[in-house]
């Protein structure tokens, strides 16, 4: 197993890890989060990326999946950014301060976007993949939306349960706010796309 593939299997060792201890603690409703379930996508896809190495080498040589690699990347890093910026400063120290809270929110984040961006290949991506890479997040926020209007599943500490988070409670804020939130967010998205979209072409290993 090459370095590379052991770096990953580490990730999602984190990953594995990060998650259940959000199940076990706080229940199945976790998975109702949209942190949890980047988590799941990150760990999955390493995983996926360790046993597709084994068998065809390099990740490198195959355009595509660098692609969807950096679609992941991106999933899980809008995960560390709205929690640092917009809802660690509303939690409590001892809700903050503890492994599973790291693991799922700075850990597995910051490690998978050190693979994309040390260990993948310079100029992989097209200029119009960053518009491509919201489809994740935009089809959580129909998902949670949903989830809040209709299924009204309980989501575990949530204070506006059982909308995920706050700014997406259409009750609570209106349509209105909740759609400039969400734009704002997938604006915000797109900038962070074509940055690292930028950096890829003179950061990383050459073709």
């Amino acid at each position: 197993m090459s370095k590379t593939q052991c770096y990953r299997l580490l990730v999602a060792i984190l990953g594995i890890w990060g998650v259940s201890l959000q199940i076990i603690q706080d229940g199945w409703g976790m998975l109702l989060y949209y942190t949890v379930l980047s988590n799941i996508l990150v760990f999955s896809f390493m995983l996926y990326l360790v046993y597709f190495e084994s068998k065809k080498g390099p990740i490198n040589a195959f355009t595509g999946l660098l692609q969807t690699k950096a679609g992941v990347t991106m999933a899980i890093l809008i995960t560390h950014v709205i929690y640092h910026f917009m809802l660690a400063p509303l939690v409590e120290s001892h809700e903050f301060w503890n492994i599973r809270n790291f693991l799922v929110h700075y850990i597995v984040p910051i490690a998978m976007v050190l693979d994309t961006i040390i260990l993948d290949r310079r100029g992989a991506y097209r200029w119009i993949s960053p518009i491509y890479w919201t489809a994740l997040p935009l089809t959580y926020f129909a998902f949670a939306l949903i989830n809040g209007m209709l299924l009204k599943l309980p989501i575990p500490g949530a204070v506006d349960s059982p909308f995920a988070y706050f700014f997406i409670n259409v009750y609570k804020y209106g349509w209105g706010q909740v759609l400039l939130n969400t734009a704002i967010i997938s604006i915000a998205y797109i900038i962070v796309g074509y940055i690292l979209l930028l950096i890829k072409r003179y950061i990383g290993k050459k073709a």
